[in-house]
Order: structure tokens, then C-alpha cells, then sequence
């Protein structure tokens, strides 16, 4: 009798010591704040599956980047284990790259469904001449402070009027192919057409 009360409290006592050392890795794996994001590619008409994509996801905050594995023949990707976040996104295909002209935020714990079609090749050159609204440069120095001409912004701290098109997020890819829209979304903060730069030095994959 004696032996067995003794035995009861150093059981008690293991298993205490268990929950105490496993207690910081469950809480642990328990705050992670992962998303995933699955969805459709789809060509310039909006309906055809392109397959052999690969979609390419760049924290705006931390530039971490993600990337699906290729699209299927119904133009299906996902990735998966993505930190919390707003990400600039980019297509990669056989025929070259493509920027996405809205960013993506990613929520934890959940996962965002997304629909990308490439833009028709009319409507990105016509997009491309709206951009060249700075015909004296990235910035300059105006006649009146703080009086600048269309398509700048005045710059106070450095007293100077900027472009504007430079004070967006930098795009996933410095010299892409074309462009693409996200055209639907479910469970995703979806920003619609936003401002891209292009230096080709805040490019990961340039070539």
C-alpha cells in the first residue's frame, strides 16, 4: 500500500513536468499568423486556363518572398505557409514576366482565393502612356515652392516636386513582359489598381 501512494505523485509530478516543457512549443505553434492562397490564372480573354504559370508573391514590408509551383492545365496554383502581410505580385511564363497591378493582403489563419487574367496588349500600351506624365524627370526643383506641375507632388522635407508614379510600391519584376489584373477574390484584401515602379536595383528576379 505505502509503495503505491508513493508512486502516485511522482506520476503526477512527470506529467506536470511534461506539460511544463511542452507548453512554450505548443503556444508557439499555436500563435503563428500563416495564410494560404490558392487560384486561377487565366489568359487575356479572362476565361482560358493558362497553364505552366508560376505565381510570385513579395512582402512589401519585409520582401519575403513566396512562389506557387506551375499551374495546372486548368490554371490552378496555390502557396501555402504565407506570413501576414501586403504583397506585390508577379506571373512568370514560358513567354516572359508579368507585373500584377494590385496588391494582395494576406490574412493569418486563412485562405485567400484569387483569379489573375493578363491585360490585353491594346490596353497595356495605353496604360503605358498614361504613366509619362514627368516629362522633366523623377523630380526637380520648382520656381515657387511647393507649386508643382501635373503629375508631381511636392516632396517637403527635401523641398523639391517628385513624380508621382516614383512614390508607389515597387513592382515584383524591373522589365516585365505585360501586365495582369486580379479580376476575383474571396478572403483576400484585394487593392485595386495601384501605382508600380520598376527600378530594376528592387527587383529579386531581375535578369
Amino acid at each position: 500500500m505505502t509503495r503505491g501512494v508513493r508512486s502516485k505523485p511522482v506520476a503526477i509530478l512527470l506529467i506536470f513536468s511534461f506539460i511544463l516543457f511542452y507548453s512554450p512549443h505548443v503556444l508557439k505553434a499555436q500563435g503563428k499568423s500563416n495564410g494560404n492562397l490558392i487560384g486561377f490564372v487565366y489568359d487575356k480573354d479572362g476565361t482560358t486556363p493558362l497553364e505552366g504559370a508560376v505565381v510570385k508573391l513579395r512582402n512589401v514590408s519585409t520582401g519575403a518572398v513566396h512562389e506557387s509551383s506551375k499551374t495546372d492545365k486548368l490554371g490552378i496554383f496555390k502557396i501555402e505557409g504565407i506570413d501576414r502581410g501586403l504583397y506585390v505580385v508577379g506571373l512568370s511564363l514560358k513567354e516572359g514576366d508579368f507585373n500584377v497591378e494590385n496588391l494582395i493582403g494576406i490574412r493569418a489563419n486563412e485562405t485567400a482565393k484569387v483569379s489573375i487574367a493578363l491585360k490585353p496588349m491594346i490596353q497595356q500600351g495605353a496604360d503605358v502612356k498614361k504613366d509619362k506624365r514627368c516629362p522633366r524627370g523623377d523630380w526637380y526643383i520648382p520656381e515657387v515652392e511647393g507649386e508643382c506641375d501635373e503629375g508631381y507632388v511636392w516632396n517637403l522635407e527635401k523641398k523639391r516636386c517628385e513624380c508621382k508614379k516614383r512614390r508607389g510600391f515597387a513592382a515584383f519584376f524591373a522589365t516585365p513582359l505585360g501586365i495582369a489584373l486580379i479580376i476575383a477574390a474571396t478572403s483576400a484584401t484585394v487593392y485595386g489598381v495601384v501605382t508600380l515602379v520598376t527600378p530594376a536595383e528592387e527587383s529579386p528576379f531581375k535578369k
